[in-house]
């Protein structure tokens, strides 16, 4: 199992639309591509910190293709999704992917 976890700060007042579209493409990878979740956290200082979760590497490459992510192999609203979350976007950190080697969630 992997977990990927980016972090950002989102524009002013765009934080509603942000969350319409992360539902909208969190829905789609568990449902569609194998993913096993995702969520979204939020700090004291207004970070956002999305955890998504997927069975193994493998899974998560088929369904997200890289440095030429979103591409044709999405549907079209979830890559205008996906497209409207990074124009959403202030400032962000780099991603970080994370195997998990022990695991006690549930």
């Amino acid at each position: 199992m992997i977990g990927v976890i980016y972090r950002l700060h989102l524009k002013p007042g765009t934080e509603h639309a942000y969350k319409t579209c992360w539902r909208l493409v969190a829905d789609y990878f568990v449902a569609q591509c194998g993913a096993l979740g995702s969520r979204l956290h939020q700090d004291k200082d207004g970070w956002f910190v999305i955890y998504s979760n997927w069975p193994d590497d493998a899974t998560r490459q088929a369904a997200w293709p890289g440095d030429d992510a979103p591409n044709e192999i999405l549907p079209n609203n979830i890559r205008k999704a996906i497209f409207d979350m990074k124009d959403y976007v202030l400032e962000k950190d780099d991603e970080v992917v994370l195997n998990v080697v022990e695991d006690k969630l549930q």
